[in-house]
């Protein structure tokens, strides 16, 4: 049965916008099929389920371009010891500490905690950036689930780096393609490719993300010049900074 969103604020964002102050929506299935005022829709579509807006906004969906589900645990976390003194302080004091102790478990938790924050917020898709060391293969079928459970939409995926070493850069690789081809099947879910950053990844793993990426039909989710670190280190590195240095391997585009 359509449901019928009435006496809602609707704003279109369309070019031009609208905003229809008595305004609903139709919902047929998943599809939105019509968008209008409230008096009209209703007179043309008598037997809809109605929902009452109670003159709140109903516009598009917002969309998270990057977050980190499994950033959940971090809220209201104090770090032990004096204040980080730069943000690499604050990557090997919490996140990284924090990543490492994620399980299966975990991983589905906080993806749930973000998930109901987004939809009490208007957010209905999200680009997630993952990483668990500990738990890295299947561990976004994991975050796909509770993705699918909240009826959200969202791309995923692994962020490979070399801060654990080259097993755990290899699994990581894996995970992203295992999931690029399993999401193919999940209709709510996309993937794309996940890297850390420039400066926790080596020239061989860039080389290797890239090879394992092609014929995918992927692009590269990944930090760029986050804090100056990121920048110094490829200049050392490399002699280019950040974008060129990805940008010779292949990665934007």
């Amino acid at each position: 049965m359509a449901l019928l969103i009435t006496n809602a604020t609707v704003v279109t964002w369309e070019m031009p916008n609208r905003v229809i102050e008595d305004g609903a929506v139709l919902i047929d299935g998943d599809t939105i099929r019509e968008v209008g005022e409230a008096r009209s829709l209703a007179e043309r579509y008598p037997t809809a389920e109605r929902f009452d807006a109670r003159g709140q906004l109903a516009m598009p969906g917002g969309i998270c371009a990057h977050t980190h589900f499994y950033g959940a645990y971090s809220r209201g976390m104090g770090i032990p010891g004096p204040a980080p003194k730069n943000f690499p302080e604050i990557l090997e004091r919490l996140w990284w500490p924090l990543d490492k102790s994620l399980d299966r478990e975990a991983v589905r938790f906080s993806a749930l905690v973000c998930l109901v924050d987004a939809i009490k917020h208007g957010t209905t898709t999200l680009i997630d950036h993952h990483a668990s060391p500990n738990f890295i293969d299947g561990s976004l079928d994991v975050i796909a689930g509770a993705v699918e459970e909240s009826g959200l939409r969202a791309v995923l995926c692994y962020e490979v780096t070399d801060r654990d070493g080259p097993d755990k850069a290899r699994a990581g690789i894996a995970e992203n393609v295992r999931f690029l081809r399993a999401a193919r099947m999940r209709p709510l879910v996309a993937a794309t490719f996940g890297l850390h950053a420039s400066l926790t990844l080596t020239d061989e793993t860039l080389r290797a993300c890239v090879e394992a990426a092609s014929g995918l039909g992927t692009g590269f989710h990944i930090h760029v010049a986050e804090h100056e670190a990121d920048e110094e280190d490829s200049l050392r590195k490399a002699g280019k900074r950040v974008v060129e240095r990805l940008d010779s391997f292949g990665i934007l585009g």
